[in-house]
């Protein structure tokens, strides 16, 4: 077979019917789709971070610092994926089609760091695939050509993506309910409920009313008006 006849198999053609595509949407200021940008090729793996900020200060006469959890941080998603415009062959070994240059598709990803329109930012983007739902912005495209016509054309390029969730008010308040227990909570003051009840049954001690009154800073914690929304901080 002649080396100008050599090209990639079509890899689409040869893939179960149920087999499901990955797809990155691209959203707009209302977090609906307004555009589709090609994935080729499924990824092989991909890879989810969570994590979770805390700040340390030095105990006075101990070897062990003071740990204090500050806050979670956005969950990130990397993944790369695989790109390749070689000519296409028949199994009769016949060129069905020319390669062309990969680096517009790539393109398409590379655009998503940079600012769109009125946005006044990178757009928003959804990656789907499988049971992956993973609603962010991209943080960093990392393009790698990997092979090339004899004329330099790119016809295979790998593109590692880095992206960090985003979500709306309404959306973090059902993935991350406010009654967790590390977070802040509000609970009202009624006539058959008083600090101390409170702090008995957020903290499991009475004498921890003092937290509540000094984050509310109430001047007298035996006067509190029935109706009355405290804020009861995490421990």
């Amino acid at each position: 077979m002649p080396s100008s006849a050599i090209g990639a198999l079509n890899l689409t053609s040869m893939m179960p019917e149920n087999l499901k595509k990955a797809k990155m949407e691209i959203l707009d200021e209302r977090g609906k789709k307004s555009k589709e940008v090609e994935v080729l090729f499924n990824p092989s793996q991909y890879t989810m971070q969570n994590s979770a900020k805390y700040s340390m200060r030095p105990r006075p006469g101990s070897d062990v610092p003071q740990m204090t959890f500050i806050g979670g941080n956005a969950t990130t998603l990397q993944v790369e994926l695989f790109f390749d415009t070689s000519p296409v062959l028949t199994t009769t070994a016949v060129t069905s089609t020319k390669a062309t240059d990969v680096s517009k598709k790539v393109k398409d990803f590379e655009e998503l760091v940079y600012i769109k329109g009125n946005l006044h930012a990178p757009p928003a983007v959804k990656f789907q695939w499988g049971s992956l739902s993973f609603k962010g912005v991209v943080t960093e495209v990392k393009s790698t050509y990997t092979k090339f016509t004899e004329s330099g054309m790119p016809i295979q390029a790998r593109v590692e993506l880095s992206l960090m969730s985003c979500y709306s008010a309404s959306e973090k308040k059902r993935k991350s309910p406010f009654e967790s227990p590390d977070r802040t909570k509000c609970r009202m003051i009624r006539e058959d409920c008083s600090i101390w009840d409170i702090a008995r049954n957020e903290y499991g001690d009475v004498s921890r009313w003092k937290i509540i009154a000094r984050a509310n800073n109430l001047a007298d914690p035996l006067h509190i008006p029935p109706g009355t929304i405290l804020k009861v901080p995490s421990l």
